[in-house]
């Protein structure tokens, strides 16, 4: 009997311990299996177009993310520059984890990303773009009294530069004389100007302004952008390194303050024509610099650009540059304000298949038209 009792207990203890390596295995099979951390996945919720156009500077850019581990580190990129970052917890809805941001938007095109990580990696949004277009005044401000008011216009239009001259600059500054005084501007068009001349030139003009003036310079030729300033570069100017081109071009932002210095109250009005690059690879800094800073011209300013910072402005294959060809297609329109105009500008490039929208920063006080007949 006891041999019968021994036996059972044996078989009982090896069916125990065989349990017990199934279990272990099953459980080490288990963890083996067990899901890989993913990368969080970024869900805009507004903006939630990737195109968007908002008549207020402050925005909330509101984001939900969807993550199994704890997010690490988040921010958003407005720009180009950082902003926002860490905070004590998420505000749990039903996408996942809420975040947001309060940003201040520059007037025109504003660029949106925003980066989340978590043990699984780091996701990158995609771009998103918020234009910010300021609601005008009540039209009158300066449409009405654009009839007593005086329209003062300097074109500047260089293209004999000894090294990649241009063969469409004449012809712009040429056009746009013609569509300016056909709209009541007292026009000034000078070709071809060297750093010395140019200066002159500036100085003659600025020094015309009156308050409450309607002043309007033109640019089309040859243009740099280094360290985030926007330079004219006269035709005699040749700069080898960074530090030639503050000597021998024309900082744009010494002409906004020049005509703010003397036409405070009135409308001051900058269309540039030109490339905001740099055209010099030896001159590029490395990737974690800043690429652009703008210009930030006072109210009662605005600075149309032909294309974004950082871009080339192509001169085209036909008589004018593919920016002036457009502007004098519109500019002329009845009753258009400008904002109309830049837009139909960019539809125009657009639809012509060229991919270089124009640029607008400041504002103007009141709603500008060039053409105030009905």
């Amino acid at each position: 009997m006891k041999i019968i009792l021994y036996i059972i207990w044996f078989l009982l203890a090896v069916n125990y311990t065989y349990a017990q390596k199934k279990e272990h295995q099953f459980k080490s099979d288990w963890v083996q299996l067990k899901p890989k951390v993913q990368p969080p996945v970024i869900i805009l919720k507004n903006p939630q177009a990737e195109q968007s156009v908002v008549e207020q500077s402050n925005y909330t850019i509101v984001v939900c993310v969807q993550s199994d581990a704890p997010v690490d580190n988040y921010y958003f990129i407005h720009n180009g520059k950082i902003i926002g970052g860490p905070t004590r917890g998420f505000k749990r809805v039903d996408c996942g984890q809420e975040v947001s941001q309060e940003l201040t938007l520059i007037q025109g095109k504003n660029e949106i990303k925003f980066v989340a990580t978590n043990a699984g990696g780091t996701t990158i949004s995609n771009s998103y773009f918020i234009t910010y277009t300021p609601v005008p005044s009540p039209v009158g401000t300066i449409a009405s009294d654009a009839q007593i008011q005086k329209r003062l216009a300097l074109i500047v239009a260089n293209e004999a530069y000894s090294k990649y001259p241009l063969k469409n600059s004449i012809n712009d500054g040429q056009a746009i004389r013609e569509r300016l005084e056909n709209l009541g501007f007292t026009v000034t068009l000078h070709e071809n100007q060297n750093r010395k001349d140019f200066k002159k030139v500036v100085d003659a003009f600025t020094s015309s302004l009156t308050d409450k003036t309607i002043s309007l310079f033109f640019y089309a030729g040859h243009g740099l952008m280094v360290n985030g300033v926007n330079y004219i570069q006269p035709v005699d100017a040749d700069p080898t390194t960074e530090a030639d081109v503050e000597f021998e071009c024309f900082p744009l932002r010494q002409l906004v303050a020049r005509m703010e210095e003397t036409n405070p109250h009135g409308s001051n009005l900058v269309f540039w024509d030109a490339c905001r690059n740099n055209p010099y690879r030896s001159w590029r800094r490395g990737a974690g610099e800043p690429v652009y800073a703008p210009t930030n011209p006072p109210v009662g300013t605005m600075i149309v650009y032909a294309t974004e910072p950082g871009k080339s402005a192509l001169d085209g294959d036909e008589k004018n540059g593919l920016f002036t060809s457009e502007l004098i297609k519109h500019i002329d329109v009845p009753g258009q304000d400008i904002f109309e105009l830049i837009d139909k500008v960019d539809r125009g490039l657009e639809m012509r298949g060229f991919k270089q929208p124009p640029y607008i920063e400041g504002r103007l006080r009141g709603k500008f038209i060039f053409n105030i007949n009905k």
